[in-house]
């Protein structure tokens, strides 16, 4: 189901240690995403917006690496962070269904089930993240 990924809820300043260790799971506060990547991001950014998907691609672009090869580090754009914290609880089966059928996620054959998981995550830890002054990182690791 696509990369490897983590969500990571950290300030700015862990970003080193994110990138050092070998497993940021075991000391920052995440979760799994296997099947998450910068392009569905952009998606479903591009879905609450409005706004171009190409142009909004720029935004995903990895903030640290441990390596040219991986892993990756990339921090949510705070309009994006701003907009899953702030989704009410009964526009989230629409957008999960709308984020379904986006060329990014049909690419990898996501179900407006698959959807709906990814996005119940990333609004617990956009709200999580708010609530702690915190931003919101994908650690892709494959």
């Amino acid at each position: 189901m696509g990369s490897l990924a983590d969500l990571i809820i950290a300030v700015s300043e862990d970003v080193p240690a994110i990138v050092a260790s070998e497993y940021p799971l075991g000391t920052f506060k995440g979760i799994n995403v296997d099947g998450l990547d910068p392009l569905k991001l952009a998606a479903l950014h591009s879905l609450l917006t409005a706004d171009d998907f190409d142009h909004l691609l720029e935004q995903y672009r990895p903030i640290a690496e441990s390596s040219a090869s991986g892993p990756w580090l990339i921090k949510f754009p705070d309009e994006l962070n701003a907009y899953l914290a702030d989704l009410a609880p009964q526009d989230h089966e629409q957008t999960a269904t709308k984020w379904a059928s986006t060329d990014q996620a049909q690419k990898e054959e996501w179900s407006e089930e698959d959807a709906a998981q990814f996005l119940g995550r990333l609004v617990h830890f956009s709200q999580a993240a708010a609530f702690e002054g915190k931003n919101v990182y994908l650690w892709i690791y494959s």
